[in-house]
């Protein structure tokens, strides 16, 4: 069955639950917000993992624009996990530093700073393999966090631990500690970055702010060093985006980061020029590109495959066995390969894969009205 621009039935929204676990490393416990895909129940599908910062305020707000942009096919379904903040001036930071960004003492809230290397250990060894263990995951993970948070990304971005694929780092706090982590960035072998890709937004309106617009300054010429020595390094520019908003300050420049910086992460999830490309060379991209971690999305192909039929079944046919191999509990993938079957002259083939597609979705319509045809003739 060929696709509705927007999709045949609408997916309900699920909002995420908290759940907590007990670091070790951290010595203390920790709260996240956890939230399955739609489709996680009726898929066996692995999903990717992203991973939000600052969770109990980003949440809501970032879960829904994640939901919009996976509705429109622009990114995949994914596992989210919002973690929840105890002290994240420690857990973001990467020394102990106590001065701040305008330059005046912060020997009070910058006390607990420099713990940023033990919460990146707390993920990597306690939280998410506890999420893998859990869950069905896929090795594709991305970080997000704003301000201190952004700091942290960096910082991540940078380790040689990490097990995180993609960064988006939104108006981040590289000025920290005379610029730490462009100090850190200019020490780092390309080879331990080169396969990652990062996101960095910068906010460029200082409304209400007229007195010190200099310290803002200071804030984004950090953020434009970080993208400078990127770059100087001879790190892809495929795989680095660094973007102004000139009309969004510090505190409105979170939404549309994480729009644009999750559509430069997941840019070659759709493969251009698809329709014109072999069936070989579609899968061949997809084994290649992300690490193979991403299979060639089931409606693409379904679209392709609806646009062979119109002239050469025989070339459309393995575009929707493709579909039907790569999504086994997909009703929709039978359906439609029930129906070049049908077009083919295969009602044994057709039949089976439509009575296929109706156990799969009781509710298909068309699966059952075709499947009465076919057997009555069949009894005939």
């Amino acid at each position: 069955m060929q696709y509705n621009a927007f999709g045949q039935n609408a997916t309900p929204y699920s909002i995420g639950n908290t759940y907590k676990i007990h670091s070790k490393i951290l010595k203390e416990d920790r709260s996240y917000i956890l939230e399955l895909p739609s489709s996680y129940k009726t898929s066996k599908a692995k999903y990717p993992i992203l991973v939000l910062l600052d969770g109990e305020i980003s949440y809501h707000s970032h879960s829904g624009i994640l939901k919009q942009m996976t509705e429109g096919r622009q990114i995949p379904e994914m596992i989210i996990v919002a973690i929840t903040n105890v002290d994240r001036v420690r857990d973001y930071t990467p020394t102990n530093y106590l001065t701040n960004l305008n330059g005046s003492s912060a020997v009070d809230n910058h006390k607990t700073s420099g713990g940023s290397a033990e919460f990146l250990k707390f993920m990597e060894e306690e939280l998410l393999p506890k999420i893998e263990k859990t869950y069905r995951t896929s090795a594709f993970k991305t970080l997000v966090g704003i301000s201190h948070g952004g700091l942290l990304v960096g910082s991540a971005f940078l380790s040689k631990e990490t097990s995180f694929n993609a960064f988006v780092s939104m108006d981040p706090s590289f000025w920290w500690d005379n610029q730490y982590l462009i100090k850190q960035l200019e020490n780092t072998d390309l080879n331990q970055i080169k396969d990652k890709r990062i996101y960095v937004s910068t906010a460029d309106k200082f409304e209400n702010f007229d007195r010190i617009p200099h310290v803002f300054t200071t804030n984004i010429n950090s953020q434009e060093n970080f993208n400078t020595t990127l770059k100087n390094k001879g790190f892809s520019p495929n795989q680095v985006a660094f973007e102004y908003f000139k009309e969004e300050n510090h505190w409105t420049v979170a939404l549309i980061s994480l729009y644009q910086g999750m559509q430069f992460i997941y840019k070659g999830l759709k493969m251009k020029n698809a329709q014109e490309s072999t069936l070989e060379e579609i899968i061949t991209y997809y084994k290649t590109y992300y690490n193979g971690e991403f299979l060639p999305p089931e409606n693409e192909i379904n679209a392709i495959g609806y646009y062979h039929l119109k002239n050469d079944i025989k070339k459309a046919l393995p575009f929707f066995k493709l579909n039907v191999s790569n999504y086994p509990t997909s009703s929709n993938a039978f359906d439609s390969l029930g129906e070049v079957y049908m077009g083919s002259g295969d009602k044994e083939k057709a039949l089976k894969n439509y009575k296929e597609s109706l156990r799969l979705n009781p509710k298909n319509a068309n699966a059952k009205k075709i499947i009465e045809q076919l057997s009555a003739k069949k009894n005939n």
